[in-house]
């Protein structure tokens, strides 16, 4: 291998157009602008005093001069969107009925102008659109917020400006999804990839800070949760408070781990990769850990058991069948003490629920079970109601009471809150965008090999672990959550678009060389 493949999660299909240099820079953009919004900002408006929103101006100005006089502006941008999309800066331009707001998120002032620009490119450069799975994908998505939009002008529900403000937020997830897709297309996967993952690091240490400091840090422009807490339990000599408040800045706690439950097996698959790296992710991994701990969210405990169950058996078949082939001792050697860490972290997972009691303090608890199922069978009736509009986003949540529902309740599962919002047309476009999206990474599994294919088994165990944790969560309304997931969406079917196009090139090229030998 020469050492253009070094680092590439790919064979030769993936790596024959990549740009090196575009990758490392998109990291050190990334490690720039995480450490200004998690480190900078927050120390110097605690120093000095300074209003939070004119040091994140300031700090945003500062990133644009970097990327200005380094030369590439492209590759900022793109890290920007990926790093930007992890952190919950906005400002509220209209609040609305229940849970419903118009904000501008500060992503969103990255990746509208760079979705243009991206757009452009691959029209000049003669894309063309086929029918198959990836298409599915972005097509189904767009018509899912196409049917949202058009739920809010029928107002089957109480509010047309709450489903309008629910589309504009699935509009949002339409745009992350586009300029993921079209970042990896042009550069590579890892100009999404690692920049997530440092995006991710920079918000597990905020939240580190966060239970360190009891309570929030005071920066709720940066998207810091309230002080929220729920319980305790006791760590050594020291009772530790559990709640919403140790969110980093993604919105708060439980959101949080809806982004490292996606973000843990990619950081894996890296470790594996780089040697050096592993240190770092078992550290993680026991950060996460404790991270969901403090969360207190029995979902996002039994997704960890089911995320490190099944990409931990991955992992070891994988680490099995490399032991055997060409991989070096070093890689093996790596990849077993990372698959050794995971499994820790699910063994230690299970000793705390064993040891936790069954009153107060208990891990797992089943007393939202039933009001849960009930949120379901209604939303279902609703959308058996009205089949094709539904009621509108966020429509539900003003509704409950009068379905025999506590007040002010939404749906603890976002298929079913869509199910129920825009009507089994509008479920339906969005599960066939979240299958679509599944099936192209399957078929990256089947297609590639090494820690390519390790890469996108991680990838569809995140994509699980989501689909998990949201079907118990009321996570549909959560900015940073979502646009987590299509981010990752969209670098998974730019990364198939862009494989199979290199394909199709080397064949062209393959075809034109043998017939000027054969003429």
């Amino acid at each position: 291998m020469n050492g253009l493949l070094a680092d590439q999660f790919g064979t030769t299909d993936n790596a024959l157009p990549v740009r090196e240099s575009a990758v490392r820079v998109s990291v050190w953009f990334a490690l720039l602008l995480t450490a200004l919004l998690a480190v900078c900002v927050p120390v110097v408006a605690a120093a000095s005093g300074f209003p939070t929103p004119v040091l994140v101006v300031v700090a945003g100005l500062c990133y644009l001069a970097v990327i200005l006089v380094s030369g590439h502006v492209q590759t900022g941008l793109a890290s920007a969107v990926v790093v930007l999309s992890l952190f919950d800066v906005a400002v509220t331009l209209v609040d609305g009925p229940g849970i419903a707001t118009v904000d501008v998120v500060a992503a969103d002032l990255v990746a509208v102008p760079l979705l243009f620009v991206l757009l452009y490119e691959s029209v000049r450069d003669g894309v063309s659109l086929r029918v198959n799975e990836r298409s599915l994908a972005a097509v189904g998505l767009l018509a899912f917020v196409c049917w949202a939009f058009a739920a809010g002008v029928v107002a089957n529900g109480v509010s047309s400006a709450a489903a309008f403000m629910y589309a504009i937020e699935q509009l949002r997830n339409l745009v992350v999804f586009g300029v993921a897709a079209l970042i990896v297309y042009h550069m590579d996967v890892r100009c999404v990839l690692y920049p997530f993952l440092v995006a991710v690091a920079g918000n597990l240490l905020v939240s580190l800070a966060q239970i360190t400091n009891g309570g929030m840090l005071g920066f709720p422009f940066l998207g810091e949760p309230p002080d929220r807490y729920l319980r305790s339990f006791v760590l050594g000599s020291t009772d530790v408070a559990t709640g919403f408040y140790a969110g980093g800045f993604v919105g708060h706690g439980r959101e949080l781990v809806m982004v490292l439950l996606l973000a843990l097996p990619l950081a894996v698959v890296v470790a594996v990769r780089r040697a050096w790296f592993s240190p770092v992710v078992i550290v993680a991994i026991a950060a996460s850990v404790f991270s969901i701990r403090i969360a207190d969210t029995d979902a996002g405990w039994a997704t960890l058991i089911l995320l490190g169950l099944g990409f931990g058996a991955s992992l070891t078949v994988w680490l099995f069948f490399a032991s055997n082939r060409r991989f070096s001792t070093a890689i093996t050697a790596v990849a077993g003490v990372v698959a050794v860490a995971v499994w820790g972290a699910v063994a230690r997972v299970l000793w705390a629920i064993f040891q936790s009691s069954d009153g107060d303090t208990g891990i797992f608890r089943t007393d939202t079970l039933a009001v849960r199922v009930e949120e379901y069978i209604t939303a279902v009736q609703v959308a058996v109601k009205y089949p094709l509009f539904g009621i509108g986003g966020k429509n539900f949540y003003l509704l409950s009471e009068r379905y025999g529902l506590p007040a002010d309740l939404g749906v603890h599962n976002t298929i079913l809150t869509n199910l129920a919002a825009t009507g089994f047309v509008g479920g339906g476009f969005y599960l066939l965008a979240a299958l679509a999206v599944a099936f192209v990474a399957l078929r990256l599994v089947v297609a590639t090999e090494g820690t390519e294919r390790l890469l996108w088994v991680a990838m569809l165990a995140a994509m699980a672990a989501f689909h998990a944790y949201s079907s118990w969560m009321a996570a549909y309304h959560w900015t940073v959550g979502n646009a987590a997931f299509w981010l990752l969406a969209g670098a998974t079917v730019g990364a198939a678009s862009k494989r199979y196009r290199n394909r199709a090139t080397r064949s062209r090229l393959g075809s034109s060389v043998t017939g000027r030998l054969s003429g």
